[in-house]
């Protein structure tokens, strides 16, 4: 798993707003294979008008490199680690303009200067 892929993961059982059901996920370090079989991960869902504006979700629209069939956004609110055994599909991949956006929305979350993110 590499940052920016995208696959199919179950993220049930989850607890209260917990984003739900089985969903893409783009990968945002796939871990550390030999120690920790877990992924950060950001949850992808369908598009709302109401989410253009916000600072915490980055749109996608499917086209062939990111395998997806419908606009979508990816929620950066609900960053988690994920077991490797939840991953099923690989998906697709998002460009490195969208990795950019994504890093600049969780930076903007977590309330770091994205330009020492890089």
């Amino acid at each position: 798993m590499k940052t920016g892929e995208i696959y199919w993961v179950n993220l049930d059982p989850t607890i209260g707003d917990e984003i739900k059901k089985r969903r893409p996920v783009v990968v945002l370090n796939g871990g550390h294979q030999k120690h920790l079989k877990l992924a950060i991960s950001a949850p992808i869902t369908a598009w709302k008008a109401c989410w253009e504006e916000n600072p915490f979700f980055v749109s996608l629209d499917p086209d062939p490199n990111n395998g997806l069939q419908k606009k979508s956004i990816i929620d950066c609110f609900q960053i988690r680690a994920i077991s490797h055994k939840r991953f099923g599909q690989k998906i697709g991949r998002i460009s490195n303009d969208q990795i950019d956006r994504l890093k600049e929305a969780i930076a903007l979350i977590l309330d770091i200067d994205p330009h020492h993110c890089d």
